[in-house]
């Protein structure tokens, strides 16, 4: 166990950047609406100002009660899956350590802070050209909480992925989750954007002592459902952890579910979306250290997506980050 503990501490190559906090819309609309009432008497000033000071403490307080309850059931819903995660994680490094090192070689050699924040340019590009599918992600992941027979299909799943458990009964919960109207809404929206899988798992930080990060859960095809994989991702798939439980992570993916295994980049994108949510870009990695020099000078390679995550229940406000990691899939 003892080069699964090096690789945990080495594993995780972050790069973190300061990114600049999303304007403050109500600000910024109650100093126009200030100007532009400059010439205006003073008591009906006074009396716009206060209701649009009123209207915006409001909307704050309403803002501020959803994302603490949104917290607090996804603390809930992912508590276990956190205490039981780690061996599963585990049981996957050792499964698969060769090519796991060999990631975490190439990326100490080559994720240099300039292909970093050239990963960060194709990310926040990903993001504006998605930004509808990413809405979608986030209100799909607010009402699977919402609606309690599709909470409780969350739950069975993130349970049997923390196990890693694929029985009758997982495919059974899956199918019953793919059924729900936000999933086939979102299926549309991702397939219009050659996004043709979809999945549903957690992730954070609180199951590893070592530091890493990581994420479990399932994914299947969409619409057809011809492929389900459970899959575990090690290295900085949430991007931030929360407190000592997990994310809740919907992600769409332009692969099949057996094709998600591999090398990947993720990049933390800071991106305003109503409800709130993390959102991160996830690229493929070059496998090779041809590809890699040629990536690293350059040259023809190309960083090539791989799919969205959006992470529901933590804080609103996190550092962006370039982070390498591995996922597996099993059957």
């Amino acid at each position: 166990m003892s080069s699964i503990g090096k690789s945990f501490k080495k594993a995780f190559k972050k790069v973190k950047k300061t990114t600049k906090k999303a304007a403050n819309t109500v600000a910024d609309a109650t100093k126009d609406a200030a100007n532009k009432t400059a010439n205006v008497a003073k008591d009906a000033a006074d009396k716009t100002a206060n209701a649009v000071t009123g209207a915006a403490h409001t909307v704050s307080n309403e803002v501020g009660r959803e994302a603490q309850e949104l917290a607090r059931d996804v603390d809930h819903l992912t508590r276990d899956t956190a205490r039981f995660a780690e061996k599963a994680y585990t049981e996957a490094l050792e499964a698969g350590e060769a090519a796991w090192n060999a990631t975490v070689e190439f990326t100490e050699r080559f994720l240099t802070d300039a292909l970093a924040e050239l990963a960060e340019e194709l990310a926040e590009e990903v993001c504006r050209d998605h930004r509808k599918l990413i809405e979608c992600m986030v209100e799909t992941g607010h009402e699977l909480l919402k609606d309690p027979t599709s909470r409780k299909d969350v739950e069975r799943l993130l349970d049997a992925a923390a196990h890693k458990r694929r029985d009758e009964n997982t495919e059974k919960t899956t199918d019953s989750l793919s059924k729900h109207k936000s999933m086939n809404r979102l299926g549309a929206e991702a397939r219009g954007k050659d996004l043709i899988t979809l999945s549903v798992g957690a992730g954070g930080g609180a199951a590893f002592m070592a530091g890493a990060e990581g994420s479990i859960g399932f994914a299947y095809d969409y619409p057809n459902k011809k492929q389900l994989r459970g899959y575990f991702g090690v290295g900085g798939v949430s991007g931030f952890s929360i407190g000592t439980s997990m994310a809740l992570q919907i992600g769409a993916w332009g692969s099949m579910p057996s094709n998600l295994d591999g090398p990947y980049l993720a990049v933390a994108v800071e991106l305003y979306v109503k409800g709130g949510g993390g959102i991160q870009v996830v690229f493929s990695l070059p496998t090779s250290e041809s590809d890699w020099l040629d990536f690293a000078k350059g040259g023809k390679l190309k960083l090539k997506l791989a799919g969205l995550v959006v992470s529901m229940g933590g804080g609103g406000e996190f550092s962006a980050s370039v982070s390498a990691g591995y996922t597996w899939v099993y059957h």
